[in-house]
């Protein structure tokens, strides 16, 4: 239990006062509503003999004081388990959260943002349900079982065994029931992943879709899925409907039982009216715990199926494992090194990196240059640890990026990428994300580095715009120059730009790029105008360093950066005639 359901244990052992004074109040409103048969007993005993009804009014007056004691501790065990399992829920659903937030970039690339929206969802909330509330009629439904059970044998034992008859047949049903609803709650939960994975790139994209004339083929595509989840959903229907009535077929056969064998028991003076009375309000009071125990058990059986889909995700192992190294202060330029570093994909046919090897002082401006696939976003995703180098050697500021705090080397190591994404919120709340205490002047000041200021004056509301879902309102060049403030805003030691300008024409592009602050800047891009203004070239090509020097030492010696100028240079030429 403990290994297994060890974070639901911590949740009640953490609140020890709590879990203690709910599961006592479970158990004590079980057991004075137990009360409350005996008293009963004794009124119709008293008025069958004769008794005035002064004593039958006494009778009365304390059932309903025990009815009321029973609601006051029936009240508390429910604000408490189940204030717990809120508590639980709350937890599970932050631990999970979390864990996504420290899983490597690339196990999300073959993940469905669906599926993992119902996991943080449905699933954890299937996982109170059963750890809440059927824990908290486990409690009280054992209680009043066992309780009721040793009464009714106090009565009469034959009668006992009687009403218990149907019991084994009510264990069969629940245990064949329950192994299919577990299957059929899980594969459910599958197709809800699907289709909330699919309704997903759907609204996020809705213009394609419209650019396109999409909507009657992804109408129908949703339909199919919605269709899927709704037979899906009927198969668990089928079953739990089935479970139900059979439970309540078999407690109302024992009732029978109980009042044929019982009133001949009563005919021939072996049972008082009374008792007879007592004892079928014990059998009453018995019914609930019998489809409590179906209720349960499919409650059960979903948050299983739920937890093991969320100990599946939690089992996902995390980035590199930090190792203890001494801080680096910020605020100024850091070295790059890669030694022998190559890369490649999983099930990828070929490796994306070959033993790529070069040096990057600190403050040095370097271009990596490459076509489209040559590796050069693969490179730059290993310096902030968003993929692991395999094999070969990363470093910054002298030291292997595996011995970086993950979170200090992202603070010194900045990523721009092509594709910017911004959230539904203000552009300063977008900009200032990673620095929120960062003053006007500075997010100001970052603002006019990344070339958006006449952009940012021009709106109604400045910096307090909304920029909608994924920057709507935005385009692309903005976004692309809103998340390189962002980054600024940062002040990195190593700031890394991944094509991160190729929204925005050549002349706007080489304006921000001459107005970065001076630090470590490694720049990804195919244009030979970016290139031009570096310390430093690097020139990849299938994963591979061709070449690298300064611009005019590569110019002149006759390499693959020759070539491109050569080829740059007739395009100019051809673009020129025809004009």
């Amino acid at each position: 239990m403990q290994g297994k359901y060890g974070r639901i244990v911590r949740a009640y052992t953490k609140r020890p006062w709590l879990s203690a004074f709910g599961f006592s109040a479970a158990v004590a409103s079980s057991l004075v509503s137990l009360l409350i048969p005996s008293f009963v007993r004794r009124a119709v005993d008293t008025l069958t003999a004769g008794g005035g009804a002064e004593a039958a009014l006494s009778y009365a007056a304390s059932i309903v004081g025990l009815a009321a004691a029973s609601g006051v501790l029936l009240f508390a065990q429910r604000l408490l388990l189940v204030g717990i399992s809120r508590h639980l829920e709350h937890e599970l659903r932050t631990e999970v959260f979390t864990h996504l937030l420290r899983l490597p970039a690339g196990w999300f690339s073959s993940q469905r943002v669906g599926d993992l929206l119902t996991r943080l969802g449905s699933d954890v909330g299937a996982v109170r349900m059963a750890m809440g509330p059927a824990l908290m009629y486990v409690a009280s439904t054992s209680t009043v079982l066992l309780t009721a059970v040793t009464l009714m044998v106090r009565i009469d034992l034959p009668l006992t065994l009687a009403s218990l008859s149907m019991a084994p047949l009510v264990a069969l049903a629940t245990q064949f029931f329950g192994s299919r609803i577990y299957r059929r709650w899980t594969l459910a939960q599958e197709e809800l992943s699907r289709f909330t994975a699919r309704l997903q790139e759907h609204l996020v994209g809705l213009r394609v879709l419209r650019a396109f004339s999409c909507e009657e083929f992804e109408v129908k595509t949703m339909g199919e899925l919605n269709q899927a989840y709704f037979q899906a959903g009927r198969r668990l229907i089928k079953v739990q409907s089935l479970f139900y009535p059979l439970l309540q077929l078999l407690i109302g056969v024992g009732f029978v039982v109980v009042l044929g064998y019982g009133g001949l028991r009563v005919m021939s003076n072996r049972l008082s009216l009374g008792q007879f009375v007592e004892f079928n309000l014990y059998l009453a009071r018995l019914i609930w715990p019998m489809i409590a125990v179906g209720w349960v058990a499919n409650l059960w059986q979903r948050g299983a199926a739920s937890l093991a889909r969320l100990e599946e995700l939690l089992r996902q192992p995390t980035e590199l494992a930090v190792l203890a190294a001494p801080s680096v202060g910020t605020g100024k330029p850091l070295e790059v090194e890669f030694r022998q570093v190559s890369f490649t994909y999983p099930n990828a046919p070929a490796p994306t990196l070959r033993q790529v090897s070069f040096r990057v002082a600190p403050g040095q401006r370097v271009v990596i240059l490459g076509e489209v696939g040559s590796g050069k976003s693969t490179l730059l995703s290993l310096l902030p640890r968003l993929l692991p180098p395999n094999p070969g050697q990363v470093l910054v500021g002298g030291r292997d990026v595996r011995l970086w705090e993950l979170q200090e080397l992202r603070r010194h190591v900045v990523l721009v990428p092509q594709t910017a994404f911004l959230f539904s919120a203000t552009l300063r709340e977008n900009i200032t994300m990673g620095e929120p205490q960062a003053t006007e002047e500075e997010v100001w000041e970052v603002v006019r580095q990344a070339g958006l200021l006449t952009d940012v004056q021009r709106l109604p509301l400045g910096l307090d715009t909304v920029v909608g879902e994924r920057g709507v309102t935005l385009s692309g060049g903005q976004r692309q120059r809103v998340a390189l403030a962002r980054a600024l805003l940062l002040k990195p030691s190593v700031l890394l730009l991944d094509d991160c300008l190729s929204a925005v024409d050549r002349s706007t592009e080489a304006r921000i790029l001459q107005a970065l602050p001076h630090t470590t800047t490694l720049v990804a891009t195919h244009r030979l105008a970016v290139a031009k203004t570096a310390d430093w070239v690097v020139v990849l090509e299938r994963g591979r360093v061709v070449e690298e020097g300064t611009p005019e030492a590569l110019a002149a010696g006759g390499g693959k950066w020759s070539q491109l100028l050569a080829l740059e240079e007739w395009e100019e030429q051809v673009v020129e005639e025809t004009r």
